[in-house]
């Protein structure tokens, strides 16, 4: 009889069981994707993690039974544990009350150069038993892939440059040093969007200007041959005009993010501004002239005497002898004031290269340098101009190196400067290993 009741107490809990889950329940504890990138940096990150939960036909008694926890997949995982943290409790499946979300701390990587995976499985446990094909969740495993971090992108932001103009004009050879400094601060990406800035000051010389038409001098001189006979010689000389600038200046941009570039692929991070501007140039020229030594002499016997040829130039306010024109070097300040109305700014920075594309149009309020007829010497005058300018700035990774390219124009009173220097380009923490003392206390 006893044998009887307890058969029929386990038949009754095992149709107690099926009733707890019948045929049509739900149990879905799970991620909410299969998938995370995550892109690291040189500091410490935290990511965060969705679980979701549905349940349907599942009494509230029998889901108290049923607890979810998350464990690290090895096999499958390539980061050391000390590498990364997880803040996670296991949960019963009534706490979750449709979704919860727990957190994973990256740990920064001394070697950020390689790429690595932390997968995450879920578990169903009964009673503290592992249970398997309950759980109906679509994502029950969770890939976090760790990108490789570029260090030298974070390099690129704070730039110090110190090398050589080149002079392509007098041939391609490097004379006179060249500085600059920039600082590129991109704008954030995310919902807390805000401006990035571009910030530059330097000194270079643009190429030397040679007109190569020439400014022709002509030297009289008058010889008494006879009493009744002069002998006229005229020598005419052609010169050189060049003119050499050199220009400090500070530009400031900011930099509104234009999506019309955007590229999944991580090697490439272009990137496209719109950037007004606003830029000071002072402006320090020197002005000579070079003869050409193309000279050419002519001489003529004239049928007059030397007396009547004096007497004749001075009624006419004339000297007898014109000397030629003395060769001479002059040294003027010019400054120039811009603000681009117009700019786009492109840039493409990874771990080989980083190269800066800037081009602006706007207005311009000049002080130039101007002959007025009848002075002898030049003044400075204010003149409105629209300019158009372009620079590009090419820079390797590993070396520093780089390469930049400078125009800069007027459309109303064209003056045209051209800039290419060669310089070596300093992160500026590594600035300050400079002035450090060579033995440490």
């Amino acid at each position: 009889m006893k044998s009887q009741i307890l058969v029929l107490s386990l038949f009754s809990c095992l149709i107690i069981s099926q009733e707890s889950f019948s045929q049509d329940f739900i149990l879905k504890a799970g991620f909410d994707t299969s998938r995370i990138e995550v892109k690291r940096t040189n500091k410490n990150l935290i990511v965060p993690i969705k679980l979701v939960f549905e349940s349907k036909n599942i009494k509230q008694d029998s889901l108290s039974l049923y607890q979810i926890d998350i464990k690290v997949n090895k096999k499958e995982t390539n980061i050391i544990e000390a590498g990364y943290k997880l803040y996670y409790e296991k949960l019963e499946l009534i706490q979750l009350k449709g979704s919860k979300e727990f957190f994973l701390k990256i740990i920064k990587d001394t070697i950020p150069d390689r790429q690595r995976k932390l997968v995450l499985d879920i578990e169903l446990l009964k009673n503290d038993s592992i249970v398997k094909k309950v759980n109906d969740a679509k994502h029950q495993k969770l890939e976090i892939i760790l990108d490789s971090y570029e260090e030298a992108i974070e390099g690129y932001k704070y730039l110090a440059y110190v090398g050589t103009n080149f002079d392509l004009v007098e041939g391609i050879k490097a004379k006179d040093l060249f500085f600059a400094t920039n600082i590129y601060s991109q704008p954030k990406e995310g919902k807390n969007k805000n401006v990035g800035f571009y910030l530059s000051i330097y000194g270079n010389r643009a190429f030397t200007q040679t007109d190569s038409a020439g400014v022709r001098t002509r030297e009289t001189k008058f010889e008494a041959l006879t009493d009744t006979t002069t002998l006229r010689t005229l020598k005419e000389d052609f010169y050189n005009t060049k003119r050499v600038t050199d220009n400090i200046g500070a530009y400031i941009s900011p930099l509104i993010k234009l999506k019309w570039f955007k590229s999944n692929n991580p090697e490439r991070n272009v990137n496209l501004y719109y950037s007004p501007s606003l830029e000071f140039v002072y402006r320090r020229s020197t002005l000579s002239f070079e003869n050409q030594n193309l000279g050419t002499v002519d001489s003529l016997v004239i049928d007059r005497s030397f007396q009547e040829i004096v007497e004749e130039n001075a009624l006419n306010g004339e000297n007898s002898n014109t000397p030629s024109r003395p060769l001479f070097t002059q040294t003027y300040n010019e400054y120039s004031f811009n603000a681009g109305i117009i700019g786009l700014f492109l840039s493409l920075e990874n771990k080989k290269i980083s190269v800066r594309v800037h081009g602006s149009v706007g207005y311009a309020s000049n002080y130039n340098r101007v002959i007025e007829p009848g002075l002898p010497n030049s003044i400075i005058q204010q003149q409105s101009d629209i300019f158009f300018s372009g620079r590009a700035w090419v820079t390797d990774a590993k070396t520093g190196i780089t390469l930049q390219a400078e125009v800069t124009n007027t459309a109303i009173n064209p003056q045209p400067f051209f800039v290419a220097t060669l310089s070596k380009a300093f992160n500026f923490k590594k600035i300050g290993e400079f002035f450090q003392p060579i033995v440490k206390d």
